[in-house]
């Protein structure tokens, strides 16, 4: 039995009240599904869908302090590095309201810090991260087309014949899958990945789970994302072909990342890899967490390239409004690195437009645009505007 209680057992068609399924709209924001919820009935936030998560977390100890929630015990839990320790606090039969599902009590993981800081990251504001866990009763559907999560009753629900069926493992209310990954230089491994909703990448893969995975002969050093604790620090390259049964990716975008060795041990934490919504939002998906399935429907007969930022800058979004865009990272030998943007410059316009007019999503599909783009930037530096243009490329 783990530290925190995995609730109660509910009859799906109580929680659904009375309805053979639900539909539950969410916000698709830089690559991540997020819920409007309302815990112990007074507080609205947004949470991610995370089926790579087991539990409910809170990021912002603020919010039960400010109710005075009682907390029943302290905890550790991993960081983002999966071996840096930080500490959780467990609140008891809190009150979980998602819209159109009859509110249940749940425990709670509050963080003693935001380590997470995704509000910037993102550019909205996210008050936590609910669990695969949590839905783990229903067959839960996820259409990233109409920005729409589907709960059926699994006593009501028919299996779609246009569907494509992949066997899934459930270890400790996360869903695993067997893949195919095809290196570039012509090596085959098979290969577990956790299924993830909470990841923002579309393939990360840990080398020292395998003696054959490794790093390709092109690779960036970077920042992979935001975890607890922190970013992920790793490499960004390309796998030549990832295959799901009978679907196959080329050219995939990959994350690379070394797993702790404590992991490696352990048989219900293994794994060789995460497979995140930037490949998983490509289809109409499926979760059956009771007959162990994934079933997936492509949103197209032929997949789309996997792209990636084209200028080397990492911005971040500060302001009640979060449209005051802060340069967090400069990648090395990239285009924004060749003229000079750094760290802490302030954007102020960009293509000749306020940066206030736009969303971090919209700035950075600009720095996604084809290779060869000029984009004209106008950033603040010490109080002083300096004009940028840099030629978008790709960096791998």
């Amino acid at each position: 039995m783990s530290a925190i209680a995995q609730g109660l057992v509910y009859n799906p068609m109580a929680i659904l009240q009375g309805r053979k399924k639900v539909t539950i709209p969410f916000r698709y924001v830089h690559n991540f599904i997020l819920l409007d919820v309302k815990i112990y009935g007074i507080l609205p936030v947004q949470f991610i869908l995370d089926t790579g998560a087991e539990h409910i977390i809170l990021f912002k100890r603020e919010y039960t302090d400010l109710i005075q929630v009682p907390y029943d015990k302290r905890i550790p839990i991993l960081g983002s590095d999966l071996s840096r320790e930080i500490f959780a606090l467990i609140t008891r039969n809190g009150l979980i309201e998602v819209s159109g599902l009859a509110p249940r009590p749940y425990d709670m993981l509050v963080l003693e810090e935001d380590y997470f800081n995704l509000d910037e990251m993102i550019g909205t504001p996210v008050a936590g991260l609910i669990g695969g866990g949590f839905f783990k009763n229903f067959i839960i559907q996820i259409d990233y087309r109409k920005n729409r999560l589907i709960l059926h009753d699994p006593a009501y629900f028919k299996m779609p014949s246009d569907y494509i069926s992949l066997p899934l493992q459930i270890k400790t209310n996360k869903p695993y899958i067997h893949a195919e990954a095809n290196l570039q230089d012509g090596t085959v491994v098979q290969v577990d990945l956790l299924v993830d909703t909470g990841a923002g990448i579309p393939l990360l893969l840990h080398n020292n789970t395998h003696p054959s995975l490794h790093l390709p002969d092109q690779y960036i050093r970077g920042k992979l994302g935001m975890g607890l604790g922190g970013y992920l620090e790793g490499y960004i390259g390309r796998l030549y072909q990832l295959s799901l049964g009978q679907i196959s990716f080329p050219d995939v975008l990959t994350s690379y990342q070394d797993l702790d060795e404590s992991w490696l041990l352990d048989k219900d934490r293994y794994r060789n890899g995460i497979m995140g919504n930037q490949l998983l939002s490509r289809f109409n998906v499926i979760f059956d967490y009771n007959r162990s399935q994934l079933l997936l429907k492509p949103y197209r007969k032929r997949q789309l390239a996997f792209t990636m930022d084209r200028s080397g800058i990492v911005f971040f979004a500060y302001g009640q409004e979060f449209n005051r865009f802060v340069v967090q990272d400069v990648l090395e030998n990239s285009p924004a690195s060749e003229v000079d943007i750094q760290p802490d410059d302030i954007l102020i316009k960009i293509q000749g437009i306020p940066s206030r007019m736009f969303t971090l999503d919209g700035i950075n599909q600009i720095l996604q645009k084809s290779p060869g783009k000029r984009v004209r930037l106008v950033i603040e530096r010490s109080g002083h505007l300096l004009q940028r243009d840099l030629y978008l490329r790709d960096l791998i």
